[in-house]
């Protein structure tokens, strides 16, 4: 699975089986800012309280309520006083009330503790200036604050491989805090076993040949496994075959990349400005990986300070990600077959 299936899981699992009160959210660029980080938080943090509120009279109406399950909140804050003094700023205390608060709440409906899952973290990036906006250590300092004085509170942050280095320049002591995670592609072993178990007791298989041929085709994306076997398994339904082929792979590649193109990747450029989209359809004309600002230069009229802002916007929307200075990568799998794929589409148009 992709890491925002993965956080799905999470949830499932800290739900469901912990029952630790949760709150799972995609960030924006929009909430790129101190404000908007709280509101938002402080938005879904209310949400949590009312559905544990909810639960809570259910219970009750049931009279099902286990006393011995509220004693495991030994941890219990309500006789706790959390110091929010030192240097912490209006707007950080703001949202690690709001965190203490729902906290409280999961504690006394008998939940071990709250977790906060936040998706796509990456648009998350303090600025240099000390006066300016600083969103990530602000999260940060607010859950470290309560995390301190013991407080049950967990924070998971999913995001593109940018994430680390934020976090690295954030104003906090944010390395000592959390315990990183890759979620990269799948091994040629993990894409074969994801592939062909799907197919285990239903009576159909896949041949050697094709099961290399869709190793090669989806290059470890968990989606495109689905997506490659969910087409084959269609295909074969319809012509009756027990045995996935290279065959009908070969009739369904066109299929599979129209389909692509208008679920997955459409919406990653049809959502864009008409400047940031011509910019990076001109990049289909650059080699790639990895994508190179000095060879964006060669293929766009554009002066170098506008090429540079509109990477710049690029990377804020989630679509491109810097590795190093004047470096890039898409961060869709396969991109740059698309967007020559796009272009030719465009040009003939």
């Amino acid at each position: 699975m992709g890491k925002t299936v993965l956080l799905k899981h999470f949830e499932e699992v800290t739900k469901g089986e912990l029952n630790w009160a949760a709150c799972r959210l995609q960030l924006e660029p929009r909430h790129n800012r101190d404000d908007a980080i709280v509101g938002l938080l402080s938005s879904a943090l209310e949400s949590v309280r009312a559905e544990i509120s909810r639960m809570q009279k259910l219970k009750q109406r049931a009279e099902n309520i286990v006393e011995s399950v509220r004693s495991l909140a030994s941890v219990t804050i309500e006789d706790v006083t959390v110091s929010f003094g030192g240097t912490m700023d209006s707007q950080t205390v703001n949202l690690a009330s709001e965190i203490l608060e729902t906290t409280r709440i999961a504690l006394s409906a008998g939940k071990p503790g709250l977790i906060i899952m936040l998706d796509e973290a990456q648009v998350l990036v303090d600025e240099k200036d000390r006066d300016g906006q600083h969103p990530l250590s602000l999260l940060v300092a607010a859950v470290n604050r309560l995390q301190e004085q013991q407080v049950p509170v967990a924070l998971v942050l999913c995001g593109l491989p940018t994430l680390k280095a934020n976090l690295l320049k954030a104003r906090t002591y944010s390395e000592r805090m959390f315990r990183g995670e890759e979620v990269g592609r799948l091994s040629r072993e993990e894409t074969r076993e994801a592939f062909l178990r799907p197919l285990e007791g239903t009576g159909k298989t896949a041949s050697d040949e094709l099961v290399r041929d869709v190793i090669e085709d989806v290059e470890g994306y968990p989606y495109f496994v689905q997506l490659w076997g969910a087409e084959l398994w269609e295909e074969a339904e319809s012509v009756e075959f027990e045995t996935l082929s290279p065959e009908l792979l070969e009739g369904l590649r066109g299929v599979i990349f129209k389909r692509l193109d208008h679920d997955f990747y459409d919406t990653r450029i049809d959502s864009l400005t008409p400047a940031e989209q011509d910019l990076l359809l001109l990049t289909a004309e650059c080699d790639y990986p990895p994508l190179r600002t000095s060879d964006i230069h060669k293929v766009t009229s554009r002066k170098q300070g506008n090429v540079n802002v509109l990477m710049g916007r690029l990377a804020e929307q989630g679509v491109v990600y810097r590795t190093q200075k004047g470096l890039y990568e898409y961060t869709a799998p396969k991109f740059h077959e698309y967007l020559i794929r796009r272009k030719q589409r465009d040009d003939w148009k």
